[in-house]
């Protein structure tokens, strides 16, 4: 802790100063050494990232809106490279997990796994693309390493997202809202961020960024052809075996089960694993602005995600085929 706050001290004071974070002031007052412990992670991890983009590092960020299957993408990759360096791999290793695809927010990217060989650096992000862009592209040369960067950016539908972190909001006190317990006002609050993350990426991609959009609801469907996927757009060494097993040791009634054992500061709360909890938990009314809000943005996803898949589907050897963002 020592070293990190050595290490981050200029760029925490810097992002403290800033307008958003003094308006969190009596949060971080409220919540004790939480926020301030978070704030100077972040800014050591955006010293670090820039190090690794100044060296030309290749960087992936996996990058979703919170609840859209985030960490279970990062147990299915961390298992697979665990896997290629002939370890045994078994349900629940989160801090395994955690160590390959370090959280910009709470977990140390200088201090992830480099024996174990991963297709360049993953990090976990719940920034919108222009919010990410800020972060890391100050100057010509920076700005031409980051838009070298790759983003695999898990999405799930709005009304699921926005109940699971309704949820999480009444076991943490890191998700703010003003609207208590009451779900639909709770998603309807949070309903613009969603839009805004999504719209960000979606422009990304039309912009010719190496974006690669994975649904929650596919992953469900086929969770192997969708790890597949990943791992060969990743350029990760991987077999059918190593696939079969992650998609089994992440089962997601085995994670849960010994959930309470992960040595994390900040653990998955893992919920139900469906689709759908939008439609039983809220109003018909809030369904329907929720719906009417995001329906062509979902489609848009959507097609991407078709064609990634179509472009798949064409080549001949399942070990050989390269999926282009």
């Amino acid at each position: 802790m020592a070293r990190v706050a050595c290490q981050s001290l200029i760029p925490g004071v810097r992002m403290l100063l800033k307008r958003k974070t003094l308006a969190q002031l009596p949060r971080l007052l409220s919540e004790g050494m939480g926020p301030v412990h978070r704030m100077f992670i972040q800014a050591h991890n955006t010293r670090e990232i820039n190090r690794l983009l100044d060296a030309s590092e290749q960087i992936t960020f996996v990058n979703s809106y919170p609840r859209s299957g985030n960490w279970w993408i990062r147990f299915l990759l961390s298992d697979v490279f665990h896997q290629n360096q002939g370890i045994t791999t078994a349900t629940g290793d989160a801090d395994l997990a955690a160590r390959i695809v370090p959280d910009f927010y709470c977990e140390r990217v200088a201090r992830r796994d480099l024996s174990i060989k991963t297709p360049g650096a993953l990090i976990k992000s719940h920034d919108d693309f222009p919010t990410l862009k800020a972060r890391f592209s100050n100057g010509d040369q920076r700005q031409a390493a980051f838009d070298a960067c790759r983003h695999l950016c898990p999405y799930r539908s709005p009304e699921d997202c926005l109940v699971s972190i309704f949820h999480v909001s009444l076991r943490v006190n890191y998700v703010q809202s003003k609207a208590g317990k009451d779900i639909d006002a709770f998603c309807l609050e949070y309903l613009p961020g969603w839009i805004a993350h999504i719209t960000s990426h979606l422009a990304a991609a039309e912009n010719g960024v190496p974006v690669f959009f994975v649904s929650y609801h596919d992953l469900l469907q086929d969770t192997a052809a969708r790890l597949t996927e990943m791992l060969t757009w990743l350029g990760a060494s991987h077999t059918p075996e190593s696939v079969e097993r992650a998609v089994a040791n992440t089962h997601f009634n085995k994670v849960k089960a010994v959930e309470p054992n992960f040595q994390l500061q900040y653990k998955p709360l893992l919920r139900s694993g469906q689709n759908g909890t939008g439609n039983r938990e809220l109003k018909p009314e809030t369904l329907k602005i929720i719906r009417e809000s995001t329906a062509k943005l979902m489609a848009q996803a959507d097609q991407r995600a078709a064609r990634q898949k179509a472009r798949w589907d064409e080549m001949p050897n399942p070990l050989l085929r390269t999926v282009s963002a």
